[in-house]
């Protein structure tokens, strides 16, 4: 009987490892292998200056992302429930070399922090909306609609909410006819640009 318990232990497969890719601009860079994909899961940590709060507000600013966000052309909330919990937003990207890409994503806030924002951690998670949803956004010619591209942000503040501890997940197929190794190429080193562009956003 004990054999039969062991068994199973041992042909469970294990959780692919988190490998650093890349550590620039005071963020790092983790990369792994996802099931059943060629494309990698992306995920980046970092340090604000800022309060966790203020990292949040400008993280939720979704309507003025083409300000401030790498690549972005236009953004904009399409819906929004009652509760203000859940959120759709269309994105267009104008990334240099391959062809303009855009999507449908919806968010949803997950939150544990108290009202001052002094204990809990702020949390947005997203994933893309399916085609029966491209009604909100129909698709535009000679842009690329991505079908995938699920993701999260996670911010912890330190004893004095005066810095903030940032988690950013995400993973995501361009679609198009692109390599994959440009792909987690080109996932692996847009992640910093987008801590990078947060940091002038608060500045401002």
């Amino acid at each position: 009987m004990l054999t039969l318990l062991v068994l199973p232990a041992l042909v469970m497969t294990a959780e692919p490892k988190w490998e650093k890719a890349a550590e620039t601009g005071g963020v790092t860079v983790l990369r792994r292998d996802k099931e059943g994909s060629s494309v990698k899961e992306v995920k980046a940590t970092a340090v604000f200056d800022a309060a966790p709060k203020a990292v949040w507000a400008v993280i939720n600013d979704l309507d003025n992302y083409k300000e401030f966000m790498p690549y972005t052309a236009e953004a904009k909330v399409l819906e929004r429930s009652p509760d203000g919990k859940e959120v759709v937003s269309y994105q267009h990207l104008t990334a240099p070399i391959v062809s303009e890409r855009d999507y449908l994503i919806k968010l949803r806030n997950e939150s544990t922090t108290t009202d001052d924002g002094k204990t809990g951690y702020y949390k947005v998670v997203w994933n893309a909306l399916p085609p029966e949803k491209d009604s909100m956004m129909p698709e535009k010619k000679d842009v690329v609609r991505v079908r995938v591209n699920d993701g999260y942000w996670q911010l912890e503040g330190n004893a004095d909410s005066s810095k903030t501890f940032a988690t950013y997940y995400v993973y995501t197929a361009p679609g198009g006819s692109i390599p994959t190794f440009v792909i987690n190429i080109a996932n692996t080193e847009a992640v910093p640009k987008v801590f990078e562009s947060i940091r002038k956003r608060l500045k401002k």
